[in-house]
């Protein structure tokens, strides 16, 4: 990749993280106890692959040198939630936040699509090694995601007392 293509690619993929905080924020602010924790989680490890992808795009050059490791930035921090009985009748009873888990998931499969087109593209080692770390990431957050999703079908169909036809 040559480097305007790049800087465009880090660029794209700060809006598609920031969406995913945007996202992840409005949930938050619906929500209340474990379910805030979750969502304001997820916000923050969005915001520090923004934050990252930033780094990289204020220096207008890509810094590829040996001496930044993508892996002690971004690697560490990361937890998947224990998602009890009250989370899923939480969620469940809230239109919005089924939604946000939605959206949230189309978000994430895009973010992974996204960087690992970037990653198959990408000729420097370390800019590659990027990618490839934000693409597992975000497999990480799609992967839970889907199962929240499985487990809250059948709390929303408890919740809004829906039967079969």
């Amino acid at each position: 990749m040559l480097d305007n293509e790049i800087l465009a690619a880090v660029k794209a993929g700060m809006k598609g993280e920031l969406d995913s905080v945007t996202v992840y924020e409005d949930a938050a602010a619906a929500s209340t106890g474990e379910v805030k924790r979750f969502f304001q989680e997820r916000a923050a490890a969005e915001k520090e692959h923004f934050n990252y992808l930033l780094g990289y795009y204020k220096t207008r050059t890509i810094n590829l040198t040996p001496e930044r490791d993508a892996a002690a930035e971004l690697g560490g921090g990361w937890r998947s939630a224990i998602v009890g009985e009250a989370f899923l009748k939480q969620v469940a009873s809230s239109r919005h936040l089924m939604a946000a888990v939605t959206a949230a998931l189309h978000l994430e499969a895009d973010a992974v699509r996204l960087y690992r087109d970037w990653s198959a593209r990408a000729e420097a080692p370390a800019l590659k090694g990027l990618l490839d770390l934000l693409v597992e990431w975000e497999e990480r957050h799609y992967a839970d995601l889907l199962v929240m999703q499985e487990e809250l079908e059948r709390s929303y169909f408890d919740v809004n007392r829906f039967e079969p036809f």
